[in-house]
């Protein structure tokens, strides 16, 4: 357990501590997906790539990529993407 807590960051820790959601200490992204038509992205860092089959998004610690079909962002601000579409996959990296 020891070695598994020396790997945490310090906000890491901190969320598994006082059991918060992540975004909140951190500035993660939130991302909710309904159905497989749409998806919800907040706390954003941009817009990498996008075209109607591929959105790449910059979440700050972590790229979300969301494959599939007749993708299209509906809304955005500074914060949130609103993506509607056929969404074959999303993937973390």
């Amino acid at each position: 357990m020891k070695a598994d807590n020396s790997k945490k960051s310090i906000l890491d820790r901190a969320v598994d501590a006082f059991d918060l959601p992540g975004e909140v200490l951190a500035g993660m992204p939130k991302l909710t997906v309904t159905g497989n038509t749409r998806a919800y992205i907040e706390c954003h860092k941009g817009i990498l790539e996008y075209s109607a089959s591929l959105i790449v998004i910059n979440g700050g610690s972590v790229i979300i990529t969301i494959r599939g079909d007749g993708l299209d962002i509906c809304s955005m601000s500074a914060e949130e993407i609103l993506i509607k579409g056929f969404i074959a996959g999303i993937d973390f990296d």
